[in-house]
């Protein structure tokens, strides 16, 4: 998912993105390609699996969200900068702080419909 990302926001020259991860929505809206749509949307099932695990309803998380900055690409091309969080019922904000993480596949056309679906469209 990462290497999406990145190359989608290098393509639309962005420096900031967002993820709603209950709601797999990515601003800007640009970003809502099917791999990353469908990738994203796996991220609601491990918060509902974890919360089920340690005693908790699954709605219990209200808002999860990931900011994306990318880095300077004359910097650090495959830079992505991610900062989490999550806020729960009683407004309890948990954020575990900046995360990095590298897209590392070579470039590709990531809006190029072959790439996007590779087996035709009928996957969802």
């Amino acid at each position: 998912m990462g290497d999406w990302l990145l190359h989608a926001a290098r393509k639309l020259n962005l420096t900031n993105a967002s993820l709603n991860v209950l709601e797999a929505t990515f601003e800007p809206a640009e970003l809502n390609l099917y791999p990353l749509v469908f990738h994203a949307k796996s991220l609601k099932t491990i918060i509902d699996k974890e919360l089920i695990a340690n005693g908790f309803k699954t709605d219990f998380i209200i808002e999860a969200r990931i900011n994306f900055q990318f880095i300077n690409p004359k910097i650090y091309w495959v830079g992505i900068y991610c900062f989490p969080y999550l806020i729960d019922k009683t407004g309890r904000r948990y954020e575990p702080g900046r995360i990095i993480a590298e897209g590392l596949e070579p470039y590709f056309d990531h809006f190029d419909e072959r790439n996007i679906h590779p087996m035709g469209k009928n996957l969802e």
